[in-house]
C-alpha cells in the first residue's frame, strides 16, 4: 500500500515494519528498499503513481542490513542506480562477513524457518556517498555519517523541506521515539555521538526506517528525549 505522506513524499510499508520511501520529485527515488519479499508490495506502490521498477533513477540504502537492501539487487538490474556509504558497501557486496549480534533464541528460530525469504542479496552499490554529499532530491537532501548501527549507517536531510530520513539510527515503533535497536548495534558509543549529532539539525517530519513517520513537530520531539537520556543508548554508555 502506497500511502503519501508529503509533497512528492510516498512510503511503502515492507514486511515486519520496514519503510520504502518513494520520492517522486527530480525523477523517481527511493529511501531503503525492504527485504527481499518486499519486491510485490514495492511493485504495487509504483504501479500506484504509474511507475514501475525500471522507471527508478536512484535507490539509497541509509545501511546495508537486509530489511533495507533486500531488493537493491533487483533494482540495480532493472537499471536504478544504488547508492550507499562505503564502509557499508563491503559488507553488501559480500568482501566482508555481517557483523553477527545476540538474537535471542526465538528470534533465531524464527529467521532460521524463514532463511528463504530473508536470505541476503548481496549488490555492489553503483555509487559511494560521503558525509556532505547532497543530492539533487527534495530540494537538496545531505549525507549525514551516523555510525554506531552499522559502520556506514547513514541519514538524510533535506533541509528546506524540514525532513530528516532518519534510518535504523530513530526509530518510532509504538509511537514512542528511540534509537537503534540495541541488540543490532555493535557500536554503542558511535551511536550516542551520531544521536547527538542528528538533534542539532532543525527539521519537522521524521521518516524513520521501522515504525509511523512524524509529519510535524518531530525535531523537537526528538530533542526532548535527547536532552533527556531517554533514548538508548545515550546514559548507558
Amino acid at each position: 500500500m502506497l500511502t503519501r505522506l508529503a509533497e512528492g513524499v510516498y512510503r511503502v510499508r515492507g514486511s515486519f515494519g520496514s519503510n520504502i520511501y518513494v520520492l517522486a520529485d527530480e525523477g523517481l527515488a527511493l529511501v531503503d528498499g525492504g527485504f527481499p519479499m518486499d519486491l510485490p508490495v514495492l511493485v504495487l506502490g509504483l504501479k500506484t503513481l504509474g511507475a514501475r521498477l525500471r522507471d527508478v533513477d536512484l535507490a539509497v540504502a541509509t545501511h546495508y542490513h537486509g530489511d533495507h537492501t533486500g531488493t537493491m539487487a533487483r533494482l540495480q538490474a532493472e537499471g536504478a542506480e544504488v547508492a550507499m556509504h562505503p564502509e557499508d558497501a563491503l559488507y553488501a557486496s559480500g568482501e566482508l562477513p555481517q557483523e553477527t549480534c545476540e538474537v535471542g533464541l526465538h528470534k533465531l528460530l524464527f529467521y532460521t524457518a524463514l532463511w528463504p525469504l530473508f536470505r541476503y542479496r548481496h549488490f555492489r552499490p553503483d555509487r559511494l556517498l560521503w558525509e556532505g554529499d547532497r543530492l539533487g532530491l527534495l530540494g537538496g537532501m545531505e549525507v549525514l555519517h551516523v555510525p554506531g548501527h552499522s559502520p556506514g549507517s547513514v541519514c538524510l536531510y533535506a533541509e528546506k523541506r524540514g525532513i530528516l530520513f532518519s534510518g535504523d539510527l530513530v526509530r518510532n515503533e509504538g509511537g514512542v521515539l528511540e534509537g537503534p535497536p540495541p541488540h543490532f548495534t555493535p557500536d554503542r558509543e558511535a551511536a550516542c555521538v551520531s544521536l547527538r549529532k542528528v538533534s542539532e539539525l532543525d527539521f519537522d517530519m521524521l521518516l524513520p526506517g521501522h515504525g509511523e513517520s512524524i509529519l510535524k513537530g518531530a525535531g523537537d520531539r526528538f530533542r526532548s528525549r535527547v536532552h533527556g537520556g531517554r533514548i538508548w543508548p545515550l546514559g548507558a554508555v
